[in-house]
């Protein structure tokens, strides 16, 4: 777990590991940034933080575990790094990127990799801030299941 504080607000700013009561509050934030939402789950692979500002929680950020076992060595990727409306602008964000990047060195990971939305400029903002480099590359993808 770790406290923050903002500079110049004096809000506190708590990080700690995704609890199974966060659900709704979580499910509110992953509406508003993504009109996604989730269920409870329990999987080594993934690893579930929040953010939590004046005791609420206020973000979300999923952490999947990828072994690549031609390199032999782990790396994470970073989905769905969200923060409630109300507490953009806070440094929670920074926060969850913070807590992640410290977790997964810990998990012995070669890097952390994530995708973002050319329209996302905020989220590419926070990206850079916390030392991501953009990847000259294209992304595709196969759909396999049609909902």
């Amino acid at each position: 777990m770790y406290n923050l504080f903002k500079i110049g607000d004096y809000m506190k700013i708590v990080v700690r590991d995704y609890e199974l009561n966060d659900l709704n509050t979580v499910n509110e934030i992953l509406n508003e940034s993504f009109k996604a939402r989730k269920d409870n789950f329990d999987d080594s692979c993934f690893h579930e933080i929040v953010s939590v500002n004046d005791n609420e929680v206020s973000g979300y950020l999923l952490l999947t575990k990828v072994f690549n076992p031609i390199r032999k060595r782990i790396y994470f990727l970073v989905d769905y790094v969200c923060v409630s409306e109300k507490y953009r602008g806070s440094g929670a964000s920074d926060a969850l990127i913070k807590y992640a990047c410290d977790y997964a060195s810990k998990e012995g990971a070669s890097y952390l990799q994530l995708t973002c939305a050319p329209f996302r400029i905020s989220a590419h903002n926070l990206y850079e801030r916390c030392g991501f480099k953009k990847v000259d590359t294209d992304l595709y993808r196969k759909e396999l299941l049609w909902f």
